[in-house]
């Protein structure tokens, strides 16, 4: 949702995830680490993606009380890099 005081809410756009297929599917399950995934965002006006929703999903039973682990999700700090390209063999350039 676009969350806007002025002008109200939008909706910008979802991505729906079946919870109940990854519960019985037993190689998700089994799986120790859950793959990060890449989850499209569509309006349901447009066929055209609005974004990316990077995620990973676990279901953990209501009984259990503490969680497996403990993620870090802060971004992380940007890396500059110095790319340098060499091109050989060229004709015909200016």
């Amino acid at each position: 949702m676009d969350y806007d005081a002025v002008f109200g809410d939008e909706l910008i756009g979802e991505s729906i995830l079946d919870v109940e297929d990854r519960f019985f599917n037993l190689e998700w399950v089994n799986l120790d680490e859950k793959p990060i995934e890449y989850r499209q965002i569509y309006h349901p006006s447009s066929t055209i993606s609005q974004g990316v929703v990077k995620m990973w999903m676990e279901i953990i039973p209501a009984d259990r009380k503490e969680l497996t682990k403990e993620y870090d999700i802060t971004v992380k700090p940007l890396e500059y890099f110095e790319v340098r390209i060499c091109f050989l063999n060229c004709k015909d350039v200016k």
